[in-house]
C-alpha cells in the first residue's frame, strides 16, 4: 500500500522526542541531586515526562503517515499505550538513582529505556484497529528495539560518562537528549519501515475523526506546555539548590572560620591550663605543708608527697579513702562539723584535728580548709606536734609539780575556786586536807635527797590511788601534799566521809615503802577543814588545814585531827562509841522494849518491839543515837538478826499463853538488812528454829526501804507471804512512794507517821493528809494504824475518820518485856482503867 510522509509533522515528532527527552533527563539530574521524598518525587516526574515524549513522538510520527485508507484509534488503549514507557523509564531512572553510576547500571538502564520506548511504540501500533491486521516485518522490529537500546545507551554514556568530551554538563546534557530523541525517532520511523498496511484495509475502531494537524498541534502543545513546566521547575529547583549551596557554603566557612578560631584559642586555654596545671603541680608538690583535696563527700583526690610521707599510706591506698577515714574516733564529729561549715559558708576555716597515720600513731595537726570553685575541699595541714608538745611542757610547768606531776600551788588554787563554786551551786560540803609526811627531814638528810624524792613519789602515787576522779591532790612544796574533797551536803555524813577518806590515806602512807635498797616506814600528820560555798577563801582554808595539821603533830603524829575544836570531839565520841558497838553485841548489851498496840475498843492487838542499848556507863542509849553508826560500821546485819531471834523466841513463849497467843509483834528492819541476799533464808531459819507463828510476825519497812529497789523487795516480800507474815510500811507519807509502786507491794498494814499526828487537831494540812491516808488504805484494802497518838482528841478524830488501830503514850510507853507482860494482865478497859494508871505512874 502506498505510503506518503508529511514531512512537517515528521520533523515535529523528533523535535517532541527531543525536547522531552531533555526534559526528563534534567528531572533525573535534580533526582540525583536530592535526596528522601524530593527525590522520589522528581523521579517519579521524569519518568512520566519521558513517557509523555515517547508517547507525543509516536502519535505525532503516525500522524505524519499518510494512507489512503481511513485509519481510527482504540482510546483507552492510546492512552494506556503510554504506561510502558513511564514504567520503563521509572525503573531506568531508579537505576540512575545511585551517586557513582557505572557502566553496568548505564546498560541496564539504557536497555530499559530501549525496552519502554519499544513497548509503547508497538502498544501504541495496536491502537489501530485496520481490518485485515497490520502485520510488521520481525528483522525490522528487532532492528528497531536494537536502535532503541544503542541510542539509549549512547545517550546516558554521553551524559555521566562522558568526561571525554571535554563539555561543561548543560551542552553534554543537551547532546544526550538529542542522541535519545534520536533513540525514540529512530526506532518509531525505523519500525515504521517495517509495519505492513494490506490495499484495501480498513479502521474498524470506533474513534471521533479528528485532523490530523490539528490533532497533532494538540499533542504537541500539550506535550510542550508540560516539558516547558518541568524544565522551567527543574530550572528553579537548580536555582534554590544553588542558592541554597552557596548559603550551605557559606556558613560552612564561617564555621570553618568560627572552628578555627575555637581551635586556637582551645589550643591558646589548654597551653594556659597546662601551665597552670604545671605550675599548681609545683606548687603543691614543694610546699611546705601536707596537701590534699577532697570531693564534698569526703573523698580524697589528690594528695601532695608531703601528706604521703606524713601519713605513711601509699597514694592509691588514699585516692580509695575518705578523709573520715584518718581522722581519729574522737575527733570525727568535730571534722564533720567543720566540713559541713565549710560546705555551708565557703569560707575558709583553721581547726586542729588528730590524724591516724597507717602505723597506727596519731599525729596532730592544724588543718587549713576552704572549698574551691568547682566544690571540692581544699586542706593544707601542718603538723602541730612539736607545738603541742611545747604547749604541754609549760602547761607542766606552769601547773604541775616537776618531781610528782601532781598540780602545784597555782593549779590547786585554781580547783580550789572551783570545788568552792559546786558547793555554793550544790549546797553540799567539801573538805581541805593538809598532809605532811613525818620525820620527812631525817630520811632526806640520812639518805640524801635523791631517796627524799623517791618517796616522794611514792606518797604521791599512793595518794592519787586513794582518791576519786573528781578529787584533787596537789603538792605544796618539800613533803606537804594538799587534797581538795566535795562530800555530802548533810554536815554529819560529811565528817564521816572526810573522815572516812583520811583514814584511807592514812593507811596507804603507813604501808612500807622500798626505795632502791633501802626499806623505809613513815607516817603522815593530816590536818582536815570542811567548808561550804563561799564562807572563807582559799587562803584561808589552807590556813585553818594548815593548823589542822600542827594539831595531828602536836597529838603524836599519824594523827588525823578536824580544824573544829567541838567536830574534833565529836568524832573522837563516835570514834569510840563505835569501838563500844562492836563489844555491846559481845556483852549482850542491847535491849528490846515493847510498845503496846491496840484496836478501837482498846484492847491490844499486838506491839511494836522497840531496840534500846543498855550501856554501862552512859545508861539507856536509844536508837536514833547509834543505829546509823551501826549501819557505817556493818554491824546493823547482825544486831537485827538477834532482835528477830528474840522477838521470835518471845512469840513462841507467848503460843502457850491463851491472853498472849493472839498477840502480834511489830518488828523494824533495817534497809541494808531487807536487802542482804540471804534476808530470807535467814527469816525463815529464824521461824523454823524458834518455832514461832509466822502469822504472830510482822516485819515494818519504811518507804525508803521497800522502793530502793522495789523489784528485789516485791520478790522478797512474795517469798515471805505464804509463810503468813505480815507487812507493814512504817513511817508512810514522808519519803517519796508512789501508788503505782505501793499497790504492788503486797503489805497488809499501813502506819500513818507520828509527825501527821502530833499536829492532827491543828493543823488542817496534816488533818487532810490523814484523812487521804485512811481512804486510801480503805481503797486498797489494806490496815491502817497511828503511831504517836498522844491526847485523846487524837485519839477521836483517828478514830471518828476510820483509823481503827493506835499506838502512842496514850495507851503506854515502850517498856521492858517484864513490865509489858504486867500490862497486858490488865484487859478490862484496856487506857482507861489500871493500864491508864501505870502509863500516868511512868
Amino acid at each position: 500500500m502506498q505510503i506518503v510522509w508529511d514531512i512537517l509533522l515528521a520533523l515535529l515528532s523528533a523535535l517532541v522526542a527531543v525536547i522531552g527527552s531533555f526534559t526528563a533527563l534534567t528531572h533525573v539530574q535534580r533526582m540525583r541531586a536530592s535526596a528522601g521524598r524530593v527525590a522520589t518525587l522528581w523521579m517519579a516526574a521524569g519518568s512520566v515526562t519521558m513517557g509523555m515524549a515517547v508517547w507525543s513522538m509516536h502519535f505525532i510520527g503516525i500522524l505524519a503517515f499518510h494512507l489512503p485508507v481511513q485509519i481510527s484509534y482504540d482510546l483507552e488503549l492510546t492512552i494506556l499505550s503510554a504506561l510502558p514507557a513511564m514504567a520503563a523509564a521509572l525503573l531506568s531512572f531508579y537505576v540512575l538513582r545511585e551517586q557513582n553510576i557505572g557502566v553496568m547500571r548505564i546498560f541496564l538502564s539504557g536497555l530499559l529505556m530501549g525496552a519502554g520506548i519499544s513497548a509503547m511504540h508497538y502498544t501504541g501500533m495496536a491502537s489501530l484497529k485496520m481490518s485485515p491486521a497490520i502485520s510488521h516485518d520481525p528483522a525490522i522490529i528487532a532492528l528497531s528495539v536494537a536502535i532503541a537500546v544503542i541510542s539509549s545507551w549512547g545517550a546516558l554514556l554521553t551524559i555521566y560518562r562522558g568526561d571525554r568530551l571535554k563539555l561543561p554538563a548543560l551542552p553534554r546534557f543537551m547532546l544526550g537528549a538529542v542522541i535519545m530523541g534520536v533513540a525514540i525517532s529512530g526506532m518509531h520511523y525505523t519500525a515504521m519501515l517495517g509495519t505492513q498496511f494490506h490495499p484495501g484495509g480498513m479502521g474498524i475502531a470506533d474513534a471521533t475523526l479528528i485532523e490530523p494537524k490539528v490533532l497533532a498541534a494538540l499533542i504537541v502543545i500539550i506535550s510542550l506546555f508540560w516539558f516547558a513546566g518541568g524544565i522551567l521547575a527543574s530550572w528553579f529547583d537548580q536555582h534554590m539548590a544553588r542558592l541554597n549551596a552557596a548559603a550551605l557554603a557559606e556558613l560552612e566557612r564561617d564555621h570553618i572560620e568560627l572552628r578555627k578560631r575555637a581551635e586556637e584559642q582551645a589550643a591558646e586555654m589548654t597551653q594556659s591550663l597546662r601551665e597552670s596545671e604545671e605550675q599548681l603541680r609545683m606548687t603543691l608538690r614543694c610546699a611546705p605543708d601536707a596537701v590534699l583535696i577532697c570531693e564534698d563527700d569526703g573523698r580524697i583526690v589528690y594528695a601532695n608527697h608531703n601528706f604521703i610521707d606524713m601519713m605513711l599510706y601509699d597514694r592509691g591506698e588514699l585516692y580509695a579513702m575518705t578523709v573520715t577515714d584518718l581522722v581519729s574516733a574522737d575527733w570525727r564529729e568535730r571534722y564533720r562539723q567543720e566540713a559541713e561549715g565549710i560546705l555551708a559558708d565557703g569560707r575558709r576555716h583553721v581547726f586542729e584535728i588528730l590524724l591516724v597515720k597507717k602505723c597506727g600513731g596519731n599525729v596532730p595537726v592544724e588543718l587549713n580548709a576552704v572549698m574551691l570553685p568547682n566544690g571540692r575541699i581544699y586542706g593544707s595541714c601542718r603538723d602541730i606536734s612539736e607545738r603541742k608538745l611545747a604547749e604541754h611542757r609549760i602547761h607542766q610547768l606552769a601547773f604541775y609539780d616537776a618531781l610528782t606531776s601532781l598540780p602545784n600551788r597555782r593549779l590547786l588554787m585554781d580547783r580550789m575556786q572551783q570545788a568552792l563554786t559546786v558547793s555554793m551551786r550544790g549546797g553540799q560540803f567539801g573538805a581541805v586536807m593538809f598532809l605532811d609526811i613525818d620525820h620527812f627531814k631525817i630520811i632526806n638528810d640520812t639518805k640524801g635527797h635523791d631517796v627524799g624524792d623517791m618517796l616522794l613519789l611514792e606518797v604521791a602515787k599512793r595518794l592519787e590511788f586513794c582518791l576519786r576522779d573528781g578529787d584533787t591532790v596537789a603538792r605544796l612544796g618539800g613533803d606537804e601534799f594538799v587534797i581538795v574533797l566535795l562530800l555530802s551536803a548533810d554536815i554529819s555524813e560529811a565528817v564521816a566521809q572526810a573522815e572516812l577518806v583520811a583514814e584511807k590515806i592514812r593507811s596507804a602512807v603507813n604501808q612500807s615503802y622500798r626505795l632502791g635498797s633501802y626499806a623505809y616506814h613513815t607516817t603522815p600528820s593530816i590536818g582536815i577543814v570542811l567548808f561550804k560555798g563561799y564562807g572563807e577563801g582559799v587562803d584561808e582554808l589552807l590556813k585553818h588545814a594548815d593548823a589542822a595539821m600542827y594539831q595531828a603533830k602536836a597529838a603524836g603524829r599519824n594523827a588525823i585531827r578536824f580544824y573544829d575544836p567541838d567536830m574534833q570531839a565529836a568524832i573522837e565520841a563516835r570514834v569510840d562509841l563505835g569501838e563500844e558497838l562492836h563489844r555491846a553485841l559481845e556483852n549482850r548489851q542491847f535491849r528490846l522494849h515493847y510498845q503496846v498496840q491496840i484496836d478501837s475498843m482498846r484492847y491490844p492487838v499486838g506491839a511494836e518491839v522497840l531496840l534500846r542499848w543498855e550501856h554501862p556507863d552512859r545508861g539507856l542509849i536509844y536508837p536514833e543515837q547509834f543505829i546509823p553508826l551501826a549501819e557505817e560500821v556493818g554491824l546493823i546485819v547482825p544486831i537485827g538478826l538477834w532482835v528477830l531471834q528474840t522477838v521470835c523466841a518471845r512469840l513462841k513463849v507467848w503460843q502457850q499463853d491463851a491472853l498472849t497467843r493472839d498477840l502480834v509483834l511489830s518488828v523494824n528492819v533495817s534497809a541494808k538488812q531487807f536487802h542482804q541476799d540471804d534476808f530470807v533464808s535467814k527469816v525463815q531459819s529464824v521461824l523454823l528454829e524458834s518455832g514461832a507463828k509466822p502469822t504472830r510476825l510482822k516485819l515494818e519497812l519504811t518507804e525508803s526501804t521497800a522502793l530502793e529497789n522495789v523489784e528485789d523487795a516485791i520478790a522478797k516480800m512474795h517469798e515471805l507471804k505464804p509463810l503468813g507474815l505480815g507487812f507493814s510500811m512504817d513511817d508512810f507519807g514522808t519519803g517519796y512512794s508512789s501508788l503505782q509502786y505501793l499497790k504492788r507491794l503486797p503489805l497488809d498494814q499501813i502506819k500513818i507517821d507520828r509527825s501527821f499526828v502530833r499536829d492532827i487537831t491543828t493543823d488542817p494540812n496534816d488533818a487532810a493528809i490523814v484523812q487521804t491516808i485512811i481512804a486510801m488504805t480503805e481503797a486498797l484494802g489494806l490496815e491502817v494504824i497511828a503511831e504517836g497518838v498522844e491526847t485523846q482528841a487524837q485519839h477521836d478524830f483517828l478514830d471518828l475518820r476510820g483509823c481503827r488501830a493506835f499506838q502512842g503514850f496514850l495507851f503506854g510507853k515502850p517498856v521492858p518485856i517484864e513490865q509489858f507482860e504486867i500490862m497486858l494482865g490488865v484487859t478490862e478497859g484496856y487506857g482507861r482503867g489500871g493500864a491508864g494508871e501505870l502509863v500516868q505512874g511512868e
